[in-house]
């Protein structure tokens, strides 16, 4: 092994220690989270489609963005070498999930694949594949060099039947130690101070400069060469001014970045940059504009670009490429503060130009900051931003729960629209935020969570997952939260969350081990079971709120 295979090696064995699983499983785990840019605890196990008739894809993961989806198709093999035969099996499973007949799908063995191909088709149908964007990745733990010229041409087949157009965008990429390093490194980085002395523009005849000052505040805003800030991006080649921006640059993705790399450079657009762009918003400890008419420029100390990183990353590659126009200028903000409740409000309400994920868009928001200190009080560890804890070490799995899992708990158990958590989760940071999220008291986040955890492991067993019966095994892999939903109120009584006192009671019995969720699973099962219309399809009555209404009238006959 070549040092970077030491480094991914060392990783998978931390990855594994820390999730208690087998050194391949982590591994599949790993790239995972650093191709999806997910939290290793964000992990569905409905995802992992390893095994018989898989394929040669490992998981299929799709994230529901409401009106856009991003859909990730993943082999991963901890070997050290890429093979040209996985690529050409990889091929025929691409076959399956975006060509064959249902007919077909419904006759796989693999359960898990062909449940995850028909979601696939089911998003397809519901947004058109104009809105979806695939990225297909081959990783292991080999060099980048050893992939050879066979699999070279198998990746070409691969793109040129599917980059074509059809899709928001399709990509292959291999992922090799050099790749997986790269990306680790990048994660781990922390705040590092970054320094920096950019020319501006400046005419003491014409208004070129505006500094505004207020309450121990300094804003400016000036024009920039666009040169300046690619100089500044490439000579950080860790990515450090970016550590406050809420997500990476995503390249050629979607329509705004192509644009950004086409107006700076083109000869005959270039000079339109400055109103066409919104520009860069730059917060920093201090401000100093130098107005210098010989050499005009600010000088920054320990900066950080919150906004604007797709646009000073393009300008970036656009430099690096040569083609960046000396004409083009860029509109920068610069605000000077070291109060970090600003700088978050001031990363939410620039961050528009590009689409964003609402978790991260939300992640410093202060009731998420209360609510991880909340967790702190029942020695649980609430996971405002992916991957928050992937790297601290002597945090058991169990006691990391995002705030993705913390908040779709709520809305099943507490809130009681399971259809919406397993179906509309997007929505969560967004239409359901304010309902969720009151910043009121946190024992309900961290039982409702508590009990939901504990459903999904009982869900585990070989008797729901290797049902015979299709109905009763696709209930059990695709109704964690209404299943929830049941077991709260079987275990609680009630379906009040007012008295922290008995919440407290019921958190720390869960904590205790005092609650046997295997049998309250099953009872939950059975009464959904029943509930669940024989005549309807499956999938469409597990996202109908109709469904989340007879649950609730069910239990109250049954119960009160």
């Amino acid at each position: 092994m070549n040092i970077r295979q030491q480094i991914v090696q060392s990783n998978i064995e931390k990855t594994a220690i820390h999730l208690e699983i087998e050194e391949d499983a982590a591994f599949t785990r790993l790239a995972h989270s650093l191709v999806t840019d997910q939290s290793l605890h964000s992990f569905e196990e409905r995802e992992l489609v390893d095994g018989g008739q898989d394929k040669q894809i490992d998981v299929i993961s799709i994230f529901d963005e409401n009106d856009e989806a991003y859909v990730y198709i993943l082999q991963v093999k901890n070997t050290q070498s890429f093979s040209s035969n996985i690529l050409v099996q990889l091929r025929n499973g691409l076959q399956w999930v975006f060509n064959k007949s249902r007919a077909d799908i419904s006759a796989l063995s693999n359960t898990n694949l062909k449940d995850q191909i028909l979601s696939y088709r089911a998003l397809q149908s519901s947004i058109g594949p104009s809105n979806i964007h695939v990225k297909v990745a081959y990783i292991t733990n080999a060099p980048r060099k050893v992939i050879s010229n066979e699999c070279i041409e198998e990746e070409k087949s691969i793109t040129d039947e599917y980059d074509n157009e059809v899709f928001a965008s399709f990509k292959f990429e291999y992922w090799s130690a050099e790749e997986i390093v790269d990306r680790i490194n990048a994660l781990e980085k922390k705040n590092k101070k970054i320094s920096a002395d950019i020319k501006m523009r400046y005419d003491a005849n014409a208004p070129s400069l505006i500094k505004y000052q207020t309450q121990g505040l300094t804003g400016i805003v000036c024009s920039v060469p666009a040169t300046e800030i690619s100089r500044i991006v490439n000579e950080d080649v860790n990515g450090y001014v970016f550590d406050l921006n809420i997500r990476k640059y995503l390249g050629n993705r979607g329509s705004v970045n192509p644009e950004i790399l086409s107006t700076c450079s083109n000869a005959e657009t270039s000079y339109l940059f400055w109103f066409l762009n919104n520009g860069i918003t730059i917060v920093c400890d201090k401000v100093d504009p130098v107005t210098d008419p010989d050499d005009p420029h600010v000088k920054l100390t320990n900066m950080q670009i919150v906004n604007g990183c797709q646009t000073a990353s393009s300008l970036a590659r656009a430099g690096t490429n040569g083609e960046l126009q000396k004409d083009a200028r860029v509109i920068v903000r610069i605000y000077q503060t070291e109060d970090i409740d600003l700088v978050d409000r001031i990363v939410l309400t620039t961050n528009n130009q590009n689409k964003i994920s609402g978790r991260n868009l939300r992640s410093n928001d202060l009731v998420q900051v209360d609510i991880e200190r909340g967790f702190e009080f029942y020695n649980l560890y609430y996971e405002r931003k992916p991957r928050q804890y992937d790297s601290i070490e002597g945090i058991q799995k169990a006691s990391v729960i995002s705030n993705d899992i913390a908040a779709t708990s709520y809305l099943a158990v507490v809130l009681k629209r399971c259809s919406d958590a397993r179906s509309r989760k997007y929505k969560v940071w967004s239409e359901f935020y304010d309902k969720i999220f009151t910043g009121d008291i946190v024992q309900p986040f961290v039982l409702s969570s508590l009990i939901y955890s504990n459903v999904k492991d009982s869900l585990k067993h070989e008797s729901y997952v290797k049902d015979s019966n299709e109905k009763r095994r696709y209930i059990a892999k695709n109704a964690s939260f209404h299943i929830s939903r049941i077991a709260s109120f079987l275990f609680r009584g009630s379906d009040s969350w007012i008295d922290t006192n008995k919440m407290d009671s019921e958190i720390s019995k869960i904590q205790d081990g005092m609650v046997n969720f295997d049998d309250f699973t099953r009872k939950s099962f059975d009464i959904l079971l029943n509930v669940v219309s024989d005549e309807k399809d499956l999938n469409a009555e597990l996202k109908s709120s109709h469904l989340d209404s007879k649950i609730s009238k069910e239990l109250n006959i049954k119960f009160r």
